[in-house]
C-alpha cells in the first residue's frame, strides 16, 4: 500500500478505530446549550483546534518523528505516552484516549506489520496515531494532519447526529476551516522535534468539566 493510500484509509471515518462512538464533547455541549447550530459548532471546533487539537497533533507528530530505526522503541513510546497522559487531566477523557489508542492499534496490526506497533501496546490515542503513521510509511506531518482531521471531523459528525444539523452546511464548515487546520498541523510538526516537555499542552476547561458530568448521564448516545 502506498503512503497516499494509507493516509486516505486512516482519515476515512469508516476505518474501524472506534471514533464513531465518541462525540469529543459535543453531546455535553449540546445538552447544556453551548452548541445549538452551525455557528455554535464553528466556535466549538475552532476552540478545540487550537487547544486539544494542537496538543494531539504535536504528540502524534513527535511520535512519528522519534520512532525511527535504531531508536529505543519501548522506552520512547513510554516517554511519549507519559506526556500524553499529563495532557489529559480528566479521568473519563484519559480513559477514552487509551481505549481509542488500543482500538486503533488493534486494527492497524491487521493492516501493517511493523516493530513500532508491538512497542505501542496500551497508549493514548495521539501516540498510537503517530506509531501507526510510522507503520504505514507516513511522515510526522501526515501524523499531525491526521490528528487535526480527527479533532474536527469527530465532533462535527456527532453534531449532525445529535442536533439534526444540515450535513451539507457542516461539510462546508469543515472545508472553510481547512486553511486554519493546515496551519495548526504545520505548527505542530515544527514543534514535534523539540523537547517533549515543551510540546503544546492546550486545555479546554469547559469541555473537561462537562466530561465529568457527561460520564454519569443515565442516557447518552456517545461515550464522550
Amino acid at each position: 500500500m502506498t503512503p497516499a493510500a494509507a493516509l486516505l484509509l486512516l482519515a476515512d471515518g469508516r476505518f474501524p478505530a472506534g471514533g464513531h462512538v465518541h462525540s469529543a464533547g459535543i453531546e455535553a455541549a449540546a445538552g447544556d446549550g453551548r452548541v445549538a447550530d452551525v455557528d455554535d459548532l464553528r466556535a466549538f471546533l475552532v476552540g478545540r483546534l487550537h487547544t486539544g487539537g494542537l496538543s494531539d497533533a504535536a504528540l502524534a507528530a513527535a511520535t512519528a518523528h522519534r520512532l525511527v530505526p535504531g531508536s529505543l522503541l519501548v522506552e520512547t513510546v513510554q516517554l511519549l505516552d507519559a506526556e500524553a497522559g499529563a495532557r489529559q487531566p480528566v479521568p473519563p477523557l484519559r480513559a477514552a484516549s487509551r481505549r481509542l489508542g488500543r482500538q486503533l492499534l488493534r486494527v492497524a496490526r491487521r493492516c501493517w506489520t511493523h516493530p513500532v506497533l508491538d512497542a505501542a501496546s496500551d497508549v493514548h490515542h495521539p501516540v498510537a496515531l503517530g506509531a501507526v503513521a510510522v507503520a504505514a510509511g507516513l511522515t510526522a506531518g501526515d501524523a499531525a494532519a491526521l490528528a487535526v482531521h480527527h479533532v474536527l471531523s469527530t465532533p462535527a459528525q456527532a453534531a449532525v447526529r445529535l442536533l439534526g444539523l444540515d450535513p451539507f452546511a457542516v461539510v462546508a464548515l469543515l472545508a472553510g476551516l481547512a486553511p486554519e487546520a493546515e496551519e495548526v498541523a504545520r505548527r505542530a510538526t515544527l514543534l514535534a522535534g523539540g523537547p517533549l516537555d515543551e510540546l503544546p499542552a492546550g486545555a479546554g476547561p469547559l469541555v473537561e468539566i462537562a466530561a465529568l458530568d457527561h460520564e454519569h448521564w443515565p442516557i447518552r448516545m456517545f461515550a464522550t
